[in-house]
């Protein structure tokens, strides 16, 4: 299997109960994909008994994604990094708390010869301020892009990714939309 691909970046803005069932509001494109990256940590315990392991445990701990678009705009940003907008104004304060989100992407794999198309959900993220690289134009012209990266949390009934591969990009599309229960807006 090889990964050839990645689109379809959505995120919708998350209400859980305590029992840990989610719904999303709705879903929506932050901008573009350019690339993405998830780091997960386990949590490593050992317990040794009679001069050998006797119990090990590797559950998830918690992640990190790393998100990157092509341009996340000024309503994207306010939304995911919970800003306020007030006209063509984005206002950031110090007292601003990010709200949890889902977050799904959609990877094009390669097996045996076919296309197959891989959905990624993340069940429950928070958003962190990017940081800001910024360059002047010199002698040839380079793109630049914007990176988000945020925490991903287990949901109260332990729930944290959901996956799901496809043969065809409109099954996953809908499959992606229907975690939402919504179909995105621009």
């Amino acid at each position: 299997m090889a990964k050839i691909g990645l689109e379809n970046f959505l995120y919708g803005i998350l209400t859980e109960a305590q029992d840990g069932t989610a719904t999303y509001g709705e879903a929506k494109k932050p901008g573009k994909a350019v690339s993405c990256s998830v780091s997960i940590s386990n949590n490593d315990a050992k317990l040794y008994a009679d001069d050998s392991l006797a119990e090990s445990d590797t559950s998830f701990q918690s992640g990190t994604v790393s998100m990157e678009v092509d341009n996340a705009d000024m309503t994207t940003q306010a939304t995911l990094l919970g800003h306020t907008v007030s006209g063509d104004e984005m206002v950031r304060n110090a007292n601003d708390t990010a709200p949890y989100v889902a977050l799904g992407r959609i990877v094009t794999k390669m097996i045996n010869g076919a296309s197959k198309y891989k959905v990624e959900f993340l069940c429950k993220v928070k958003f962190s301020e990017p940081s800001q690289e910024n360059t002047t134009k010199g002698e040839s012209v380079e793109f630049g892009t914007t990176t988000l990266e945020g925490i991903v949390s287990t949901l109260a009934n332990g729930d944290w990714s959901k996956t799901q591969t496809f043969d065809t990009l409109t099954e996953a599309k809908a499959y992606l939309n229907g975690l939402f229960g919504s179909t995105p807006s621009a």
